[in-house]
């Protein structure tokens, strides 16, 4: 009887912690890839940045779709953009990364498959380098190698 009880305990114990968990831990389907590189941008020169972007892919809140949120860090902030997509085409779509009113990157992003499975973004859009100071936006067409984080 002893035996039985604590067998229901322990059962009881990791049912509550399976409903303490985050649903994206216990998601197997989200994605979740870093790509970086050094990229050149048209502002009438030859300018150049480095450019980290954050691909997080996991089922939409309503389960109808795939919801991406992508992040990057530039001048010390967290410029982010999220987005819906209930198309068929994984990993593809526009975005605008933004910190509140302040507009980093606006333009479109697909994730390509390369050899060995390796991912790179594909970026066209249009990037503001002081977008705290300059309203100033560049032409660019990037390509970034991608690391996949997923478990």
């Amino acid at each position: 009887m002893r035996r039985r009880a604590v067998s229901i305990g322990r059962a009881l114990v990791a049912l509550g912690v399976g409903f303490c968990l985050p649903g994206t831990a216990l998601a197997a389907d989200s994605t979740h890839y870093v790509c970086s590189a050094i990229v050149s941008y048209d502002d009438g020169g030859a300018g150049k940045i480095g450019l980290s972007i954050r691909f997080d892919d996991q089922r939409a809140p309503k389960g109808d779709g795939r919801q991406y949120t992508l992040s990057a860090i530039h001048q010390g902030k967290l410029f982010q953009g999220v987005m819906i997509d209930r198309s068929d085409k994984f990993g593809e779509g526009k975005i605008e990364l933004k910190n509140g009113r302040y507009q980093f990157y606006v333009g479109s992003f697909r994730l390509e498959q390369g050899k060995d499975d390796a991912y790179s973004m594909v970026l066209d859009g249009k990037l503001n380098v002081d977008p705290f100071e300059s309203k100033t936006t560049a032409k660019i067409k990037a390509t970034l190698p991608c690391v996949d984080l997923s478990t």
